[in-house]
């Protein structure tokens, strides 16, 4: 189904249980193989609730020369699709309570969203609050679909604007969002997914305010930092 000019929403139904956690993804094999030599492959997150384990869906934002996207944009219905996973652990650790922040960038809303709506987040719902920054109005999903996937428990869920990705107050804007948050509620834990360049600022913001967050908190879709060698 198109959910928009560019964005196509898959649903995948499977022979046997997947096993996934909200906040997961799964690498999308194509099939196809660069000139390089490399395989065509791209991972995008479990978008629905795991409390459905034989089907599940992705959203896919069409990439102009994106092979991969490409491939997903052109799919029948009652094609197979070749995947690995369910990867990543973006998801709450056992008896994880207290104040919860999810702050999504971009097409980082997908995993924002398989996250609350898993079974480990529900203890968490009450006191979370989930925001995600998207570019205009516009962007890649329609605010209804989003909205009516944020479960009716979640404390606090906005969605406000943010500069384009790469404009130089893309990442002040999102800290200032963050300390927004800060001046009025101590945190217990948070999640952050989309642009990895306001992923690893937000990070780094909240191990500095004492937020118990490592890397297992952030998934990042584009713009990952360079691994140190």
């Amino acid at each position: 189904e198109m959910l928009g000019a560019d964005t196509r929403l898959l649903e995948l139904v499977l022979a046997e249980p997947l096993g996934f956690v909200g906040g997961q993804y799964v690498i999308v094999d194509s099939g196809l193989v660069l000139d390089s030599g490399k395989a065509v492959k791209r991972a995008y997150s479990l978008m629905t609730a795991d409390a459905e384990q034989r089907s599940f869906q992705l959203v896919v934002k069409r990439i102009p020369g994106g092979p991969c996207s490409g491939f997903v944009h052109e799919l029948d219905v009652g094609a197979e699709v070749r995947f690995s996973g369910p990867w990543g652990k973006l998801y709450p650790q056992n008896g994880a309570r207290g104040p919860t922040l999810v702050l999504a960038t971009d097409t980082g809303i997908t995993a924002a969203l398989g996250l609350v709506q898993s079974a480990c987040f529900e203890p968490l719902l009450r006191r979370a609050i989930v925001i995600w920054l998207r570019t205009a109005p516009d962007y890649f999903l329609p605010e209804p679909f989003v909205r009516e996937r944020v479960p009716a428990a979640c404390g606090e869920f906005r969605i406000e604007g943010a500069p384009p990705i790469g404009h130089p107050e893309r990442v002040p804007h999102a800290r200032a969002v963050l300390a927004g948050v800060f001046a009025r509620v101590r945190l217990d834990q948070a999640f952050i997914s989309g642009d990895g360049a306001v992923n690893y600022a937000v990070l780094d913001d909240l191990v500095g305010a004492g937020v118990p967050a490592t890397r297992d908190n952030v998934e990042s879709f584009f713009n990952m930092p360079r691994k140190s060698t």
